[in-house]
């Protein structure tokens, strides 16, 4: 019995003794890493920081819109280059579509061209509700009829600039030039923006002002083909030579073309008689007014084959009506307005009709027919030239309409020296020389219908 007692009391001991190493260990460990105790604390004050933030950024989502105020900011902090295209938004919704599709993560588009594209893309956000066209002086607008002004002036040049920016990209074939194609598209009108208009008026026409603007934009300078595409925008209502200004130019012209369509009655004006063409009629009346039969373009062979160093070339012309446009002119000959005239006939049998009429013509028959386009050539000297020139190719080829003996190959007029019966001669005015027997009369018939100074005119001959 006394044994057992004394190994109970040995065990008891021992478990004592394991009990206090044990607590000493603890407390050594405790001493050498104080964290440890501490652990579920810090992980506990870890959620609640992480709530916080949560909480936070859930606020933040839920906050209203920024207001206006900061919205105007946005632009001048993309425009510094702050921003990836990820974040870049506009508030035009149109816009916002034709970067996505266009612009932001297209493969082949440079950062550098990206940036400008978004430079012109937020100019075009802020200032693109402006009208398309300008008509101040020395722009090449002003001389559009006001019916075609006025509805081009109905489209936006945020509108125009997309319009273009689509037409060239059907132009051109995908590839390295598609970033300086949509550059230049949606910045080769940005000189019609008012304020910029303001700001740089002493530097001419809107595309000297749309380079300048472009070279304010970051990134342009640095463009690799920058000079192309100044080249572009700054012919693009001349005669361009390289392929990029040609492609730009048909660009700008097919855009016009479908926006006037978009903003014309179709089947041509619901005026009728004099209201309806008297813009057309009195455009070479007011300019014939500077010289006896001077029309407003004068010799259109000799002045634009000086800028153009070339010949005009045959274009589509899908409004013509070769028996109209011979019944119009018909209507004119011999008639005076004020002392001036239009066409006239000699005892030769040729009528001699001046280009000016000759495209107000043009003009009117392509209205009935309802295909607008012809008027943006009111603003290009070149296009008018072509679509002069065909129309006298086809009087020519099949109405046999045209005096061949009297113009030369590849042009559609000449100068002519028209003499007086009192010795006076006139020598400014370009014509188109007819047969007479296009217009189904007489010669017997004309000159009796001659009055004023048309039965003063005794003799006409070529200039050349």
């Amino acid at each position: 019995m006394k044994a057992i007692t004394t190994i109970l009391f040995i065990l008891a001991v021992g478990c004592l003794a394991i009990y206090a190493i044990c607590i000493y260990i603890s407390s050594l460990c405790k001493s050498r890493n104080p964290g440890i105790s501490s652990l579920k604390e810090k992980r506990e004050i870890a959620l609640e920081g992480l709530a916080v933030i949560w909480t936070q950024r859930q606020k933040e989502e839920s906050s209203p819109k920024k207001d206006e105020g900061e919205a105007r900011k946005e632009p001048e902090k993309k425009q510094s280059g702050t921003h990836t295209p990820d974040t870049v938004s506009f508030r035009d919704p149109d816009l916002n579509t034709f970067y996505i599709e266009n612009v932001r993560n297209k493969a082949g588009f440079p950062h550098g061209a990206r940036q400008v594209a978004e430079g012109i893309l937020e100019i075009l956000d802020r200032e693109g509700d402006c009208p398309s066209v300008v008509n101040t002086h020395g722009e090449i607008e002003a001389s559009m009829e006001t019916g075609a002004y006025n509805r081009l002036a109905r489209v936006t040049l945020r509108e125009h600039a997309f319009d273009t920016a689509r037409e060239m990209l059907c132009l051109i074939d995908p590839g390295p030039m598609t970033p300086m194609a949509i550059i230049a598209a949606l910045g080769h009108d940005l000189g019609k923006i008012p304020a910029y208009r303001q700001h740089l008026y002493s530097l001419g026409d809107h595309p000297v002002i749309s380079v300048t603007i472009l070279d304010k934009i970051p990134g342009f300078s640095e463009m690799p083909n920058r000079g192309d595409i100044i080249t572009a925008i700054r012919d693009h209502h001349r005669k361009p030579i390289d392929f990029f200004s040609i492609k730009l130019k048909e660009a700008d012209q097919e855009a016009r073309k479908k926006e006037l369509a978009r903003n014309f009655s179709l089947g041509g004006d619901t005026r009728t008689g004099r209201e309806a063409t008297s813009r057309e009629e009195e455009t070479p009346r007011r300019a014939a007014s500077a010289g006896r039969e001077t029309i407003s373009w004068d010799d259109e062979n000799k002045t634009e084959g000086r800028k153009r160093k070339g010949k005009p070339k045959e274009v589509e012309i899908p409004w013509y009506n070769g028996k109209a446009i011979l019944q119009e002119i018909a209507g004119r000959i011999n008639k005076v307005d004020e002392g001036r005239w239009e066409a006239f006939s000699l005892a030769n049998g040729y009528v001699y009709v001046q280009v000016g009429l000759l495209w107000s013509i043009a003009k009117k028959v392509a209205r009935m027919k309802g295909d607008p386009s012809v008027l943006i050539a009111d603003s290009d000297g070149e296009l008018r030239a072509n679509i002069l020139y065909s129309i006298v190719e086809r009087l020519k080829t099949e109405e046999n309409a045209i005096a061949r003996g009297l113009i030369r190959d590849g042009y559609f007029s000449a100068p002519f020296v028209v003499s007086m019966q009192d010795g006076t001669v006139h020598s400014k005015a370009s014509y188109v020389p007819f047969n007479l027997e296009a217009f189904g009369m007489l010669t017997s018939e004309l000159e009796s219908q001659k009055y004023g100074k048309v039965r003063e005119i005794v003799d006409v001959t070529p200039k050349w």
